[in-house]
């Protein structure tokens, strides 16, 4: 696996846009694309959202155990270091923790094929961002790309991208001043390597991602300091995200050289086909759809927007018959963290990811996590 990921990242990551590589799904994107999903859904997995913390819209933990506190260490070749957590705040939406800029570790290098950048958005977590989110009106974005076309893009999201706040440390300058420098940083950093640049994004956070590496490609992050001519390949990834722009938006997308994106979609998740403002919104990028009602794993009301379910739907979609076989191993546990989705055959507790106990399960040595009952059973009554 490693070795075929590390000779053909540039298709993988969509230099020809996927061509011949989504019907049917090759086995290296089902784990390429598996991978970044859970790197973005780390975020969330480690966002503090007790109120009456005062940790409360921060990380759980360090930069430096970020990754082995996510449970993506142990068993997982793809190896990264946290170099930047960024923030984002608006008018509306109070000063948090969004998501991390990383890069591979040189064992990571040797299964990537490459020098991975990568950039990873989270979902939404709080009050005010739920309110933000239907902030739906479009608005110029201008500011980032440009009169040519006349870019318009959904307001709540374009001001969470570029929104600083002057009551917190964290977001005194935007996510995306954040962001782009971060990554600015490491292309110089690395720019006598092969590099990659990869953004990853859940839900709000794939529409945050779309802005994020548009802008980056736009606005040069992606070239060394002076040297303008050379220029690394930016991918998104984007998991049940909504619709960002309108159709000058798009132009814009299809214009930027070195970008190429891939939404995944879930059929019976409402979340892609919003919002719908009299036509004005539209997708960019290459879709990937599952369908995981198909799935004989997951209970019949198990959460279609639920990033887990996408992964899991991710490794077992199926082309010639619509039948849902897991074609790579992925842990189903992994489908109970949030939720109650798996059927109760599997033996895994519902919402098991605490941050505590994790509800006895443990992970194994190849990363998957199995549940160590050690609970007390009494002997039967003696005859």
């Amino acid at each position: 696996m490693a070795n075929s990921i590390a000779s053909r990242w540039r298709d993988l990551s969509g230099e020809s846009d996927w061509k011949d590589l989504l019907h049917p799904l090759d086995l290296d994107l089902r784990r390429y694309i598996i991978h970044y999903g859970e790197r973005c859904g780390a975020v969330g997995d480690l966002f503090n959202d007790t109120k009456a913390s005062r940790g409360f819209g921060h990380s759980l933990y360090p930069a430096d155990e970020f990754f082995s506190r996510a449970g993506l260490e142990i068993g997982n070749p793809f190896k990264y270091s946290v170099t930047n957590f960024f923030y984002a705040a608006s008018d509306i939406v109070q000063s948090a923790w969004f998501g991390y800029v990383a890069v591979t570790t040189d064992d990571g290098k040797a299964v990537l094929g490459r020098r991975d950048i990568l950039v990873a958005w989270r979902g939404t977590m709080t009050d005010s961002e739920s309110i933000n989110d239907v902030q739906f009106f479009p608005t110029s974005a201008s500011e980032l790309f440009g009169e040519d076309n006349d870019p318009q893009v959904h307001s709540g999201f374009l001001s969470l991208y570029t929104g600083r706040s002057s009551n917190s440390p964290y977001s005194k300058t935007s996510a995306r001043d954040q962001v782009r420098e971060a990554v600015r940083k490491l292309v110089d950093k690395y720019q006598d390597e092969d590099i990659s640049i990869t953004v990853t994004g859940y839900s709000l956070g794939a529409a945050l991602a779309t802005l994020s590496a548009m802008d980056i490609v736009a606005s040069g992050y992606n070239k060394p300091t002076g040297n303008s001519e050379k220029s690394c390949m930016v991918t998104t990834f984007t998991y049940a995200g909504p619709r960002v722009g309108n159709e000058g938006f798009k132009k814009v997308f299809e214009g930027l050289s070195d970008l190429h994106l891939l939404r995944i979609t879930n059929s019976t998740d409402i979340v892609p086909k919003i919002p719908i403002l009299f036509g004005i919104y539209t997708h960019v990028g290459e879709e990937l759809e599952i369908d995981t009602t198909k799935s004989d794993y997951l209970k019949s009301n198990a959460d279609a927007h639920n990033l887990d379910v996408y992964l899991h739907g991710v490794a077992g979609v199926q082309e010639t018959n619509g039948d849902f076989t897991l074609e790579v191993d992925h842990d189903i546990a992994l489908i109970n963290k949030h939720l109650d989705g798996l059927k109760d055959d599997y033996k895994i507790p519902p919402e098991w990811w605490n941050n505590e106990n994790f509800k006895n399960m443990v992970q194994m040595d190849d990363g998957h996590w199995k549940l160590v009952d050690n609970a007390y059973v009494p002997d039967p009554p003696s005859a």
